[in-house]
């Protein structure tokens, strides 16, 4: 499953929204989004700490389980801490 995901180059967290209204901030709140498959909407606060993935890899899973993880407050998916191994391409 791809999703479009930003990773914040101040806490090295990426972060994706499994749904429509999963508002997903990363761990040091610098950066957010929203709108799983239906529309990307994205916030910050400091424009040059971030890298957007618009297809990222998160592995097997349905966007059903993606739904259900946000909708049952789950909270499995939606963020990865520590990633290192990303290209950074700055939007």
């Amino acid at each position: 499953m791809k999703v479009h995901a930003l990773r914040c180059l101040k806490c090295n967290t990426t972060v994706y929204s499994r749904t429509r209204h999963d508002w997903r901030h990363c761990l040091c709140q610098n950066i957010a989004i929203d709108g799983g498959f239906d529309y990307v909407k994205i916030s910050w606060v400091d424009k040059d700490a971030f890298v957007q993935y618009p297809e990222y890899e998160i592995g097997e899973v349905t966007k059903e389980e993606l739904y259900n993880d946000w909708n049952k407050r789950i909270n499995k998916y939606g963020f990865i801490k520590n990633v290192t191994k990303l290209k950074q391409e700055k939007i």
